[in-house]
């Protein structure tokens, strides 16, 4: 008999929706690890806090906070807050990004976390309405439309976060936030710590001062970090040869990245891979919120 063609019963992983309607008393979130998060915050307040050692920060509609990893963190929404959490698993996220550069620089800038300002009638607004109306109604075609509209979401997420650098402020945590943002799109490109302080308008000494006090790097240390990040993803997940993944991260000689990995992460890069073994089926690892 010749071969029938079964298709596979294995369906998308899809995101979880929650919808906070004007609760008449708080109302706690837990973020789970393993899963991006995003929050469309109409109006209203919401705490989010890693635990009870964490400091808490506030965030006040209209506001997008995107989490890219939960870790187990805590939201809690003030009475009469209204908004849309998305909960994103990494598996998720991952085929909702494109499959071309422009994809690239998004995975890199939302492996951070963005606080940005939120125009309700904006871009993200008609994808969020299209995404949350899929998931209510269920109608067939559902889960191609649901992945479409996230697929939009996470670009239109991306702009928001590239024009969001171009508002310069003073504050220290102001500045290592919009260094962490403009190193995610821009580490591939290996330029100097200097045209990173020209581009944010302040000298290379403040930069470095905020950049340590925020993540305990230098900033050349920050890019080296993000580097690294992205090398372990493309071994781990993918079967391209060691030089093409040189090449993509900007490498102009394989050989200098194999030094370059061996330095920063104690072994070469083919030890890695080996070390991890790929698996087939298995999820995609993710180094989003590494170490």
């Amino acid at each position: 008999m010749p071969n029938t063609y079964r298709p596979s019963r294995q369906s998308r992983p899809t995101p979880g929706l929650y919808l906070i309607k004007s609760p008449l008393s708080r109302v706690a979130y837990t973020l789970p690890a393993g899963a991006a998060h995003l929050l469309w915050l109409e109006y209203g307040s919401v705490h989010l806090r890693r635990n009870v050692a964490e400091a808490t920060s506030e965030h006040a509609g209209p506001r997008i906070v995107w989490c890219a990893d939960g870790g187990g963190r805590e939201l809690v929404a003030e009475v009469g807050t209204r908004g849309t959490l998305l909960s994103i698993p990494a598996s998720a996220l991952f085929q909702a990004m494109p499959t071309t550069p422009i994809g690239e620089q998004m995975q890199r800038t939302l492996s951070q976390d963005l606080d940005l300002a939120a125009d309700l009638s904006g871009a993200m607004a008609r994808p969020l309405q299209g995404f949350t109306r899929e998931r209510q109604i269920g109608e067939p075609g559902a889960e191609i439309a649901t992945s479409t509209y996230l697929t939009l979401l996470l670009l239109h997420l991306w702009r928001l976060a590239r024009k969001d650098i171009v508002n310069l402020g003073g504050a220290p945590q102001g500045l290592s936030e919009r260094f962490i943002v403009l190193a995610a799109q821009r580490a591939r490109d290996h330029r100097p710590v200097e045209d990173y302080a020209r581009d944010l308008n302040v000298s290379r000494d403040r930069l470095g001062s905020a950049v340590k006090r925020a993540t305990g790097l230098s900033p050349r240390g920050y890019l080296h970090r993000l580097l690294l990040r992205d090398a372990m993803e493309l071994l781990t997940n993918t079967g391209m040869p060691i030089s093409q993944i040189a090449f993509r991260l900007g490498f102009a000689d394989p050989a200098y990245f194999t030094r370059f990995f061996k330095r920063e992460a104690g072994q070469n890069p083919g030890a890695f891979r080996k070390s991890y073994g790929r698996k087939e089926n298995s999820e995609p690892s993710s180094f989003a919120a590494w170490p």
